[in-house]
């Protein structure tokens, strides 16, 4: 038979106990295991507007390295065609699913009806900030309190 505290209550300290010691194991396994970096960043980019009659659009590169030349196809690995944007008296462009931790660098270019493309604009950079993992783990769980 089994002794009950007086009252005639259980005791929850065990249940407790349980619950602290699984919450150490989830952040333990977290911390040990590398996860995998996560795309989860953005860039918001803007530039001054081309203003040539027979602008056709403009093309944005980008990669985690300084382009290596002035002019395309030099550069960067990525490439978007955005065309005149959302946007044409102010061009803008968000780039997403960039990769936290790295830094990336982005030139943009502006080609004519002709599909003659200029050199690079200036080469801008963003940092994309990591998030850790065992800090959103602890914040789920602060939540739920």
């Amino acid at each position: 038979m089994e002794k009950q505290p007086a009252g005639g209550r259980k005791s929850r300290k065990p249940m407790i106990i349980s619950i602290i010691v699984l919450l150490l194991i989830f952040i333990a396994v977290g911390v040990l295991v590398k996860a995998k970096p996560r795309k989860i960043g953005t860039a918001d980019l803007k530039w001054n507007a081309n203003a040539e009659a027979n602008l056709a659009g403009y093309k944005i590169y980008y990669g985690p390295s300084p382009r290596t030349g002035d002019c395309p196809p030099d550069g960067y690995p990525e490439k978007i065609d955005v065309g005149k944007t959302d946007t044409p008296a102010n061009p803008r462009y968000i780039i997403k699913d960039l990769e936290e931790g790295k830094t990336y660098y982005f030139s943009v270019t502006s080609y004519n009806d002709k599909n003659i493309e200029s050199c690079f604009s200036a080469e801008v950079s963003k940092r994309i900030q990591s998030v850790s993992p065992s800090k959103n783990l602890w914040q789920k769980i602060k939540g739920w309190f």
